[in-house]
């Protein structure tokens, strides 16, 4: 249904404009007269490819890319314009966990009615029931009605339903990013599972680690349009360096996940002397300075963790401040700061990706961001022997001795 004011802007147009290209039955075959303004936006366009039996498929790109969109027509939720899809065997699609979940209505309750909107009947629900429940891990909740349960407990409920379909196509969109990090990784390893049984699994995710480990190809889409095809290293390679390229200030970051309720603004780097730079020397101290910013105060602890990359995205080193037992505490204040301190940078000659992700003492993501900054080392003389292995023998650095 539409508002008074979109009528009036369709009829407005198809009135008072005499030009060919928004007449009704043009030649691209859009229907002119039901458009809101004279302009015309192809969230895809001249896209052909085919995807085999049994083959798991990673589409990535930048937002507004179209990946979304082209989820929705594969799944029979939206029409293409023109062109069309052939898809055979029975498809499963989990674009929106939760999607029609009733707040008023018990877990137990939404479980059945949400089998029944995936596809499920209500033999199969009851058959799998108990392992939606413990895979949910809701079960002292499962009689409580569902606007109860935090929002992390939906989520993982929606996932547990839709993870247990049984369906030829399994066509994932960003699901994997919700959810605290455990039941991420238990999301993750069902997703192996079905694609080591054979099922076609085509998948959308900003998690580049996960579209690598779990697809053997990959798309990368750009303004709408296929821009590579092929291996998924090769795909993610080009994708890494595109957005590497297109990336702008911190500030400005529409790539990023989380809940919003703070956000990375900037990241300053010092060397061992407490100067600002880019770039660090092999076996020396560094520190890194995040700050983040929000519109309101935050109640709950937080932590961070890090993720370092090679150039190649190989992760090699993870930092966690729950490790060390460190707890960011950030109540009656809108904006904060940590310094993570590197004792002794062992790391070989080359650029670093840092990956940023903050959580809340729940494992609700408040700010994720992918390739948040990048740093370079330049070779020193970490072993004081004057030598170094070329990088390409490997990024770590290590000290050691040998005895006989």
């Amino acid at each position: 249904m539409s508002s008074l004011r979109d009528d009036l802007s369709r009829w407005w147009n198809r009135n008072n404009d005499d030009s060919p290209d928004v007449k009704k039955g043009s030649a691209n075959g859009i229907n002119h007269c039901r458009m809101i303004n004279s302009s015309e936006f192809w969230a895809l366009h001249d896209l052909n490819f085919s995807i085999k039996k049994g083959e798991v498929v990673g589409l990535v790109g930048a937002n507004g890319s179209g990946k979304s969109t082209l989820l929705k027509i594969l799944s029979r939720i939206t029409e293409p314009s023109k062109g069309q899809v052939k898809v055979r065997g029975k498809v499963a699609s989990l674009l929106e966990v939760g999607t029609g979940f009733h707040p008023e209505l018990t877990g137990r309750e939404n479980i059945y009615i949400n089998g029944a909107i995936l596809g499920m009947t209500r033999r199969e629900v009851t058959t799998k029931f108990d392992e939606i429940v413990d895979f949910a891990g809701v079960s002292d909740f499962i009689d409580t009605p569902i606007k109860r349960y935090s929002s992390g407990m939906t989520v993982r409920l929606g996932f547990a339903v839709a993870a247990h379909l049984d369906p030829d196509i399994l066509i994932v969109d960003e699901v994997l990013a919700v959810g605290d990090l455990q039941f991420q990784n238990r999301c993750i390893e069902q997703m192996r599972a079905m694609a080591q049984s054979g099922k076609t699994i085509i998948l959308v995710s900003h998690q580049m680690t996960t579209v690598e480990n779990l697809c053997q190809t990959a798309f990368l889409l750009d303004k709408g349009k296929i821009k590579l095809k092929g291996k998924v290293k090769d795909v993610i390679s080009s994708y890494r360096k595109l957005a590497s390229d297109s990336h702008g200030p911190l500030n400005l970051r529409t790539e990023r996940h989380g809940n919003g309720k703070y956000k990375l603004k900037d990241v300053i780097l010092y060397d061992q002397k407490g100067n600002k730079t880019s770039s660090f020397v092999s076996g020396e101290k560094a520190t890194f300075r995040l700050e983040y910013s929000g519109k309101f105060q935050n109640i709950e602890e937080m932590s961070l963790s890090l993720g370092i990359s090679t150039s190649e995205q190989f992760r090699i080193a993870h930092i966690c401040t729950k490790i060390v037992g460190f707890k960011i505490d950030s109540i009656g204040n809108k904006s904060f700061s940590v310094s993570v301190h590197l004792e002794n940078l062992s790391l070989n000659k080359g650029n670093y990706r840092v990956t940023t992700f903050l959580d809340d003492e729940n494992g609700i993501i408040v700010d994720w961001v992918s390739d948040a900054f990048v740093f370079t080392i330049n070779e020193g003389d970490f072993y004081s022997t004057g030598i170094l292995p070329p990088p390409e023998q490997g990024p770590l650095l290590l000290k050691y001795n040998f005895t006989s």
